[in-house]
């Protein structure tokens, strides 16, 4: 990255690679390297995102590659739209096909794709029109004076502003040409309380880029601002090599964390224990999880223990395993289903007719009085004669059959399924023992 950026100060005349000291063209502002000399915080935060992996993410560019096989190149830019904005928007590529032949400057969703937002047309697949004027927007008034580009307030790019979830929903909700609804991040967000106006609601950088005073560019005369994380963390991570992958992963535990409020409970049942499992989704603004839900993963494990020997098992895989093929009956498994007309399961977006979802809803009202209020979901499981259940809270961003399926028609290279990590909820843990009594943890 370092020599990336040296390059850049070579060519466009950076000082000490600090900030530019003359206009920067269109075809070096495309590039984020260039952002890196006078805004290195933000380039460093972004170059760690799933933002920056977009284009580079090997199931994507699977995905892709079947899609534009199976339906004869009908597929077009509906997935690069997004994944790899600015390339699209410039032409580098019109299919997603070849993404290695586009420039790295050009490639996931960078400084541009947002920062030069000028119009959001619809709420979904991408509908957003780019500048070209050289203005890169940014959230408040007032911008320090600098040489290298106009600057400009932007209501797309203000956190605080409606507009900003909206150009967020432009492309984290994807609506297929056939008209299903296969990801509904920015809708959930819109049913749900947290898209209430100030103060009570809440916009999707409130979360996803949260606040920190500090310089929005180097130099010593440089104001104080409230500035944002740029890496965006979500539930993604990079299946290779990836640049501060650690830093990524420990920001997605952050806010994974307390986002869903767990209950176990026990009591006398039939034959041994009756255990009741409540989740609530708490402190996400959409469902939990949400996002590519027909690839993501998340169930209740729950173990009990008889002088120590197992004696009940549920929910329990190891990496490479996918909890969607499981025959397990008592396994809670949420997620959403992609199906055909005829109700059968099917894996790509572009198959499906309808969708069928076991997703943990968002809270929606904060009036005890309405019958939404109250949105917790509990399981009863039946289990034998134990002194000890564990239970944990597992998610996983792409479960093994997604991988199994692209491996399957040749457009992925197998192995890959087992990079994807298993998260652990760590707060929803509860385990009871048989010496503290019947009760809730």
């Amino acid at each position: 990255m370092a020599a990336v950026s040296r390059r850049w100060c070579a060519a466009i005349g950076l000082i000490a690679c600090g900030c530019a000291r003359e206009a920067i063209d269109r075809e070096a502002l495309l590039d984020p390297a260039t952002c890196a000399g006078c805004h290195p915080d933000a380039y460093r935060e972004w170059a760690a995102s799933s933002h920056a992996y977009a284009s580079d993410d090997p199931v994507f560019r699977a995905i892709v590659r079947r899609g534009q096989r199976e339906l004869d190149g009908g597929l077009g830019g509906f997935c690069v739209t997004c994944h790899a904005p600015v390339a699209f928007r410039e032409g580098a590529t019109t299919d997603g096909l070849a993404l290695d032949q586009v420039a790295r400057g050009m490639q996931g969703v960078t400084c541009v794709a947002c920062h030069q937002v000028e119009a959001v047309t619809a709420d979904h697949d991408g509908a957003i029109t780019l500048a070209t004027d050289g203005v890169m927007r940014g959230g408040f008034d007032g911008a320090a004076p600098n040489p290298a580009h106009g600057s400009a307030r932007s209501a797309f790019v203000d956190g605080a502003a409606a507009e900003s979830s909206a150009m967020c929903g432009a492309c984290h909700d994807v609506v297929t040409p056939a008209g299903v609804r296969v990801e509904r991040t920015f809708a959930e967000w819109q049913a749900s309380l947290f898209s209430r106006p100030p103060p009570l609601g809440v916009g999707c950088a409130t979360c996803h880029m949260m606040g920190r005073d500090g310089a929005a560019a180097s130099g010593a005369s440089m104001p104080a601002r409230r500035v944002h994380d740029h890496t965006f963390p979500g539930i993604d991570q990079a299946l290779g090599d990836w640049p501060d992958r650690a830093l990524l992963r420990a920001k997605i535990a952050r806010d994974l964390d307390p986002s869903v409020m767990a209950k176990l409970c026990t009591r006398p049942g039939g034959n041994g224990l009756a255990v009741d499992v409540t989740l609530d989704n708490l402190l996400a603004g959409h469902a939990w999880p949400s996002g590519v839900t027909h690839a993501r993963r998340a169930w209740v494990e729950l173990v009990a223990r008889k002088d120590g020997a197992i004696v009940y098992e549920s929910g329990v895989f190891a990496p490479g395993e996918d909890p969607a093929d499981s025959s397990d009956p008592d396994l809670w498994l949420m997620r959403q289903r992609l199906l055909d007309d005829a109700g059968a399961e099917v894996e790509m977006p572009w198959e499906a007719a309808q969708v069928d979802a076991t997703l943990l809803g968002a809270a929606v009202t904060t009036d005890p009085q309405d019958p939404r209020y109250y949105h917790a979901v509990t399981r009863t499981y039946a289990l034998p004669v134990a002194d000890e259940v564990e239970m944990h809270l597992r998610v996983t961003a792409i479960g093994a059959g997604v991988f199994r399926e692209l491996e399957r028609t040749g457009d992925l290279a197998p192995g890959l399924a087992t990079r994807v990590p298993i998260i652990d909820v760590a707060p929803a843990a509860r385990t009871w023992h048989a010496a503290s009594g019947y009760g809730c943890q």
